[in-house]
């Protein structure tokens, strides 16, 4: 059987396989844009991609209290880490933490005002 299967692949042309590729990519992208002409798929889309920000922002919350609190830990507890100065690195850790917040801000708030029906500045 193993045989088979081995003889079976030394017989496919890499570049045939190849243009199968290609012309599989362009069928599913046109696939995928004819289903986005339906108003329920593009809504579910759009829901999609609110449902990637908020998980985004959850995992974005997470690892920074993670951070604060470990940081702040080892400011109050006597420097655990034992490396930098104890204080330097909550102040660094809050820091990150805001700055990875706005940067998710940022992106979500171009995402919306580029793929909303209405104009961007309306929607502020």
């Amino acid at each position: 059987m193993i045989d088979r299967l081995i003889s079976a692949t030394h017989s496919i042309d890499p570049a045939r396989a190849r243009r199968a590729a290609m012309w599989l990519r362009i069928a599913g992208a046109a696939t995928t844009v004819a289903l986005a002409a339906n108003p329920a798929f593009a809504q579910s889309l759009k829901q999609a991609g609110v449902n990637v920000f908020n998980v985004i922002y959850g995992v974005v919350g997470v690892i920074g209290a993670i951070a604060c609190l470990l940081t702040l830990l080892n400011w109050t507890t006597g420097n655990w880490f034992g490396r930098d100065d104890p204080k330097r690195l909550f102040l660094q850790a809050l820091f990150a933490t805001g700055l990875a917040f706005a940067v998710v801000a940022i992106i979500q708030f171009v995402k919306d005002m580029v793929g909303g029906s209405a104009s961007g500045i309306s929607n502020l």
